[in-house]
């Protein structure tokens, strides 16, 4: 009788165990989270959002807002890189000419150097006739971990450089973490 009350507890919280620990938030939610807390005013836009805008043929200015290292591992097509500190004056001259009609997206490992830029160039790019500008939410790292498209100096890769050791455990496939492009896991046939 009291085997079969144990097992009996133990289905019960197992059948509510289970569920509740499937629902909890990944560690790149939680800082996705704390992002949208710290930077409220900046509009955020999802990785299959952009994928869809890409497809559709909407003109979309994609600015990878991480270090030239980070960006020679990898980088999401058709990103350009900019300096993450750049002010809203060197944005707008450099990108103000060519903004009319775009959507600006931003983008960094996880979105705090991104969300940063974005807050600083919001004005500037809709002066300039941006539609809008917007922080790629969970940057590359949610881009990678969900398998899209990325590109190194040789043609797609599956490599992204962690950032730092503390950012890499915000990564899922950690088989494709490279500090230098070709020296991950997955370049090396492991």
């Amino acid at each position: 009788m009291t085997r079969s009350i144990t097992a009996s507890a133990l289905a019960v919280l197992l059948a509510f165990a289970v569920p509740a620990l499937a629902e909890q938030p990944s560690p790149l939610d939680a800082v996705e989270a704390d992002l949208r807390k710290s930077y409220p005013a900046v509009a955020v836009m999802g990785s299959e959002e952009l994928a869809t805008l890409e497809k559709g043929g909407v003109e979309v200015l994609l600015l990878d807002a991480r270090t030239d290292a980070e960006f020679g591992v990898s980088r999401i097509p058709g990103a350009q890189r900019v300096d993450p500190r750049m002010s809203a004056k060197q944005f707008q001259s450099t990108f103000g000419a060519n903004l009319k009609g775009k959507k600006v997206v931003v983008y960094c490992a996880v979105g705090g150097r991104s969300s940063d830029l974005a807050s600083r160039i919001d004005a500037a790019a809709k002066d300039a006739g941006a539609t809008g500008v917007y922080n790629l939410e969970g940057g590359i790292f949610r881009w990678h971990n969900e398998k899209r498209a990325l590109e190194g100096p040789s043609g797609p890769t599956d490599e992204v450089h962690p950032f730092s050791p503390n950012a890499a455990v915000l990564i899922k496939r950690q088989e494709g973490v490279a500090y230098r492009p070709g020296t991950s896991k997955l370049s090396k046939g492991e």
